[in-house]
């Protein structure tokens, strides 16, 4: 374990950034923090009940005559047995945002881990998600951090305040490259995990297309492909084919569903390979016709706008009523899908440069600070997060769990084919682009407005003003972060 950095002055530059979110912070009447309470806390910790779910093991590994076998696939290997984790004791004080239905699993997790350490108490402190950040950066400066949370900031682990987990995971017998690369984006620095892994991913989440197979096949339309992505002239002549305007828009059916986080999803199209180039990228020919084109199916009625979709519904709820052909979705929508009896498939996002496969992965990275009060547990979670949590997650949520053997060797997706689909398109995921936190000018919401709102028809000389005042912010981001740990 590297050694504590308690003693070790942290950069005048990060302690600036701290005091200012915390400032930022203070006036939430939702603040509460007490003298029993670890520095930064929001509100109170919830000791976790102790409690065991069923042990799930592998089906036997498949032959290369198993009947069940899909098309082309390899014989499945049966996972080692992961060797006993170690026993820990004292209290492990995990933090996270307030974020739904995935409050669930980190819950699970700890039961489980509790059930299996019996001189543990794992205590959960759910803070909301607009003072988290700043939340953990006070602890960080009382020099009293939780003793897991979500690394929402590389920044805590640029300037040697979160442990790297890099070894740890060779000594626990997990690869890094088993981790689904779409995970590195949120576990790794600069989504390099050659640069340090600070943060153990228990699932995959993803934000892929879906569309209405029915709608298709009523038009005469061949299905997408799901090995590549569609150009935007593709989605332009697919989208006006389906789509049936109408003055209402509670009797329209649209063609598909054009989001402003689109022309971004592609880290490279705006600001290129290395994160550190908008001018050439983000004004590209390829971004303008995007925008044009995006932007005149929402002016034209053929997708829907904002307004729209803020008076009727959201693209997911307008797609489960068979309201709109194509759109975006997390995976967890899909059980709305099928309950409303929607024929669909599962398609990558269009590209505004292709064919590639486009989408947007995430994970919940899970790390641990220097300074945690139980170091031993704290690690000893982390490595049950990388290892047996993976396995538990497939038996409590519909996302397949971040390490691509144990989804192969559970047979993740075996007994329902849209879970198949899932799996098939999520091994396209790649690292995204890093780019330092602060860029505030490049707006593509702001460039949606005034070619749908203000009704301008050409992007360029938005994009072209917007990425001029873009590029000197992304060259300070970059200053900044270079002379973080410094």
């Amino acid at each position: 374990m590297p050694r504590s950095t308690h003693d070790r002055p942290i950069s005048a530059l990060f302690l600036a950034m701290t005091l200012a979110a915390s400032a930022a912070a203070c006036g939430s009447s939702r603040d509460r923090v007490t003298a029993t309470d670890p520095p930064g806390a929001d509100g109170t910790d919830v000791p976790i009940k102790a409690t065991r779910l069923p042990t799930l093991t592998p089906p036997p590994a498949r032959s290369s005559g198993d009947p069940t076998a899909r098309p082309g696939e390899s014989p499945s290997a049966t996972p080692a047995p992961t060797p006993p984790l170690e026993r820990v004791t004292g209290e492990l004080r995990v933090w996270t945002f307030a974020q739904g239905d995935e409050e669930v699993p980190i819950k699970a997790y700890l039961a489980e881990f509790a059930a299996r350490n019996p001189g543990l108490q794992p205590k959960l402190n759910v803070i909301p998600e607009d003072n988290y950040t700043a939340k953990v950066n006070t602890s960080l400066q009382a020099h009293d951090p939780p003793d897991i949370a979500i690394i929402e900031d590389m920044r805590w682990a640029k300037v040697g305040r979160v442990v790297r987990l890099n070894e740890h995971l060779e000594g626990w017998g997990v690869p890094v490259d088993d981790f689904n690369q779409g995970g590195m984006n949120r576990m790794a620095l600069e989504a390099d995990s050659a640069k340090g892994v600070y943060g153990v991913g228990d699932f995959l989440g993803g934000y892929v297309m879906v569309f209405n197979k029915q709608m298709f096949d009523d038009v005469g339309l061949p299905h997408p492909a799901a090995d590549r992505s569609m150009s935007y002239a593709e989605l332009d002549t697919i989208c006006r084919t389906l789509a049936k305007p109408a003055q209402d828009p509670s009797q329209a059916v649209y063609g598909c569903a054009v989001g402003d986080n689109i022309y971004s999803m592609e880290g490279d199209d705006v600001w290129g390979p290395d994160g550190r180039q908008v001018i050439g990228n983000a004004d590209s020919q390829a971004m303008v016709d995007a925008f044009n084109i995006g932007t005149a199916l929402i002016r034209d009625r053929m997708a829907p706008s904002g307004q729209v979709m803020d008076a009727i519904g959201g693209e997911t709820d307008l797609f489960a009523l068979g309201k709109i052909a194509m759109t975006g979705t997390d995976f967890t929508e899909v059980e709305k899908y099928r309950a409303n009896g929607i024929d669909f498939g599962i398609i990558p996002f269009y590209a505004v440069e292709g064919p590639e496969p486009v989408l947007d992965t995430f994970t919940a990275p899970w790390g641990t600070f220097t300074e945690s009060r139980n170091p031993q547990a704290a690690l000893a979670f982390l490595r049950f997060l990388a290892t047996d949590a993976q396995v538990m997650r497939m038996q409590i949520s519909p996302d397949p769990p971040l390490r691509t053997s144990l989804a192969e060797a559970y047979r993740y997706g075996d007994d329902d084919p849209i879970k198949q689909e899932y799996l098939a398109l999520l091994g396209f995921a790649r690292p995204a682009v890093f780019v330092p936190n602060g860029v505030e000018a490049w707006d593509p919401g702001e460039v949606v407005r005034k070619m749908t709102i203000e009704d301008q028809t050409d992007a360029r000389p938005i994009l072209d003003k917007m990425v001029a005042d873009t590029q000197p912010e992304l060259d300070r981001v970059w200053q900044d972060w270079e002379q973080l740990g410094q």
